[in-house]
């Protein structure tokens, strides 16, 4: 027996990574807090068990399956920094999550408030989606392998690489591969056949289930029973067991729970759009529907042989229980049959190391369908219809198809090809993107230069004014500058024309408040001066400077000539004090006359005034008033 205790507190891995403490073990792997010395950060470090360090095709498998999970950049997924290996043992270095695991949660507060649920379900889907577009299906989703950062964050872990399971998890293999946790995985996966994405999309469903619960759909005193359910029985209705659940979030359950993966979500993104409508209180897409049969089963007894270690005495009595059905149950001896050779292949505890593997080295040829042009979902699709398993090679850019889409594969269209043998995809990364350049403040000629060197071309050309900007440098652009957009793409710019001009209105005749309001209006300033002109009306706007018609900026001032021409009093009759004081008042000067100086003092009255009263006349002419 291997010595699993031999990784010690302090032991240092890849000359960076100092052990801290154990966090969880299992069959394969187990995972340890580490701090990265170089970057003085905590990350997990998942340290292979060193009896798998032997086994090429499963170091293989950890070093392809890491660099899969490190392509995955999603924030609802544990990023992968590292992989390497020190002195013989192999370690992956992870993102670690502090928080606790969903398992966790469920356990010590049963069924979840819904929107909380639906929350991290809709999460897990989103972290899915993006994994499913780069060619990974996780197989084994499950609350154990979901955790909830202290910030509420759901984090999905372990994307097809060796895991560190809890003890006593019911594990089931495929050619060699983890597949799944018995009371999680798919139709599909109890049976041996290929999976695809829309197995997540179950895993999810039983997620989802447990989390509005308390309790997984299928529950059974072994892993062939609870496989056996799957295949082969309905789920309790979630409702039947916690009352306030939606009918409508009811309905996403059972559809993601269909036996058919038909009748699934066909995508993880589909189920993760349902469930952000129950979030919003809006109708969802999906409906209950009528049981379905399971999937055809495969006759896996003529094909498949079944290697066990040397060693381990559970190999054997799991093998042994494969064949007899579950306890509480008599099917005929056909079902049973049937049932067992399904099961048959898959059941493996991961603890004694039992891979199962396929003899059958005679497939078919297969004719390779046509994939270039389709969503990569839908290729993924195809071809596993066909029999066909697919990598992804890569990404390129193309100005006619979009991102995730194939651009091109290999083999080609109509080659023959064995049975399960890949087919390359390359994907389109869509347009290639750049950011676009700052071309405020420049002239024309420069921003067709800069955007011309960032890939871009000059597009519309307008003006405008501006009071900050001289004329004829770029005021505006778009898209703005740091955006980015697709090469070739056009930029729109507005060039200024200076401050805004605005015209000068007629304003002579005009009365001054007259004259002042159009002014206002115009967005000008009166300036006023007093001219006198006694054949016009007095008050009135004389004359003006700019002329009317002159455009000139806003806020700019006008000059005014205002009329300051007033009307004489008439003072006949007045005393002579009357008489002067009015006069006075109206800004003349006075002039009396008489016939002899008594006259002045005698009388008093005055009998002529020149000019007569009523007429118009500039302020500071005299007025002479005759007793």
């Amino acid at each position: 027996m291997v010595n699993r205790g031999s990784t010690r507190p302090g032991d240092e891995y890849g000359g960076r990574y100092q052990i801290k403490r154990s966090i969880a073990s299992g069959g394969m792997a187990e995972v340890f807090v580490a701090r990265d010395a170089l970057l003085d950060r905590l990350v997990a470090l998942k340290l292979m068990h060193p009896e798998f360090t032997g086994n090429e095709a499963f170091v293989q498998r950890f070093r392809r399956e890491a660099q899969a999970a490190a392509s995955l950049n999603d924030p609802r997924i544990v990023c992968v920094y590292d992989w390497g290996a020190e002195n013989g043992t192999y370690f992956i270095v992870m993102e670690y999550v502090e928080g606790e695991t969903l398992s966790d949660t469920i356990r010590k507060s049963g069924p979840m408030p819904i929107a909380d649920a639906v929350r991290i379900a809709a999460d897990v889907c989103g972290a899915l989606h993006v994994a499913h577009q780069n060619g990974i299906v996780h197989r084994d989703v499950k609350p154990a392998n979901i955790s909830i950062d202290l910030y509420g964050q759901t984090k999905v872990m372990d994307f097809g690489i060796a895991r560190a399971a809890s003890a006593g998890a019911q594990q089931v293999t495929q050619t060699g591969t983890v597949i799944g946790t018995a009371s999680y995985f798919s139709p599909e996966q109890a049976q041996g056949l290929p999976v695809d994405p829309r197995s997540d999309v179950y895993s999810v469903g039983v997620v989802l289930y447990e989390m509005l619960t308390g309790r997984v759909p299928f529950q059974g005193d072994s892993p062939v029973a609870v496989a056996y359910k799957h295949v082969s029985e309905d789920p309790p209705l979630p409702r039947s067991i916690t009352r306030d659940i939606p009918p409508e979030l009811e309905a996403v359950v059972m559809k993601a729970l269909s036996k058919n993966p038909e009748n699934r979500y066909q995508s993880a993104h589909d189920m993760q759009q349902d469930l952000a409508r129950i979030l919003r209180g809006e109708p969802v897409e999906a409906t209950p529907l009528l049981p379905a049969g399971p999937p055809p089963r495969a006759d896996y007894e003529e094909r498949t042989a079944v290697y066990a270690p040397a060693g381990p005495r559970g190999a054997t009595e799991v093998m042994h229980t494969a064949g007899r059905p579950p306890p509480g149950r008599q099917p005929g001896r056909g079902l049973a049959k049937g049932v067992a050779a399904a099961i048959f292949l898959v059941i493996v505890a991961v603890g004694v190391g039992l891979f199962v593997v396929l003899a059958d080295t005679t497939a078919p040829n297969v004719e390779v369908p046509e994939v270039v042009g389709l969503p990569v979902e839908d290729a993924q699709r195809t071809l596993l219809a066909r029999g066909l398993n697919y990598t992804i090679s890569g990404r390129e850019f193309s100005s006619s198809l979009p991102a995730s889409y194939v651009l091109s594969q290999d083999p080609e269209e109509g080659r023959k090809v064995d049975e399960g043998e890949s087919v390359n995809l390359v994907l389109s990364e869509g347009p290639e993107q750049v950011e676009v350049p700052d071309v405020r403040g420049v002239t024309q000629p420069e921003a067709d230069q800069l955007l011309s060197n960032a890939g871009l071309r000059l597009g519309d050309v307008s003006r405008a004014p501006n009071n900050d900007i001289e004329p004829d440098l770029v005021i505006e652009q778009t898209p703005g500058p740091a955006q980015i957009v697709n090469r070739n793409d056009r930029v729109d710019i507005v060039l200024s024309t200076g401050p805004p001009q605005v015209g000068v209105p007629e304003l002579v005749d005009l009365t001054e408040e007259q004259a002042r309001a159009q002014l206002a209006d115009a967005g000008l300033a009166a300036a006023t001066q007093r001219s006198c002109d006694p054949g016009e009306e007095p008050n009135i706007v004389l004359s003006q400077d700019p002329a009317a018609g002159t455009p000139v900026p806003e806020g700019a001032e006008v000059s005014l000539q205002i009329n300051s021409a007033a009307q004489v009093p008439d003072v006949e009759g007045d005393s002579e004090l009357v008489a002067e004081t009015k006069l006075e008042n109206a800004g003349f000067n006075v002039l009396k006359q008489g016939d002899s100086p008594l006259d002045l003092f005698e009388n008093g009255t005055v009998e002529n005034q020149s000019p007569e009263g009523g007429t118009l006349a500039c302020p500071g002419d005299t007025v002479t008033i005759e007793f």
